[in-house]
């Protein structure tokens, strides 16, 4: 397999797993990599065959790993929205006020 043919192919693979993905959810990411791998399946050389599964393979974990990535960074924004809320809402006088913006500040998950 030569080296244009193999970068090609990589291309291919991850577009294919890119397209199966969607949202790229775990279930719909394993089910890319499903489709990316019987796609692999249908090619006649050997060599080349191989290099697709193990691309659909690689690709199937960075699309795990950048999901996992992108819910981490949304807990942490979450987070410190929360911690800001309640900074805020303590500053204010004590009384109906104050316990109405720590509730709501308590609402934020």
């Amino acid at each position: 397999m030569g080296r244009v043919t193999g970068s090609l192919l990589v291309l291919i693979v991850c577009g294919l797993v890119a397209v199966g993905c969607g949202s790229c959810s775990s279930s719909s990411s394993s089910s890319a990599v499903s489709k990316c791998k019987n796609e692999a399946k249908k090619i006649s050389d050997a060599n080349t065959r191989t290099a697709a599964e193990q691309a659909c393979t690689a690709a199937g974990k960075v699309s795990t790993s950048a999901t996992n990535a992108v819910s981490t960074t949304v807990q942490s924004v979450k987070s410190s929205a929360k911690s800001a809320c309640l900074a805020g809402a303590q500053a204010l006088p004590a009384g109906s006020a104050r316990d109405k913006a720590v509730a709501g500040c308590n609402k934020i998950k």
